[in-house]
């Protein structure tokens, strides 16, 4: 069994290793490699989320009329 003071991030480095820094939150990894995300917080920040949507969802016609 693991204990919570022996995990690791384990992400891939650039080097090829893992990385060694202790995960940010429940998700495993440490707060360089995703760890941290917590998505838009901003209006503008989910406006522009909203435009890299796919276009083949059901409802992105009325939301990108194009």
């Amino acid at each position: 069994m693991v204990r919570k003071s022996d995990m690791r991030c384990g992400a891939k480095t650039r080097l090829g290793g893992k990385c060694n820094a202790r995960p940010a939150r429940t998700g495993g990894r440490c707060k360089w490699h995703g760890g941290c995300s917590t998505g838009p917080r901003t209006s503008e920040g989910k406006a522009k989320v909203a435009l890299n949507l796919p276009r083949t969802a059901p409802c992105s016609r009325a939301r990108n009329p194009k």
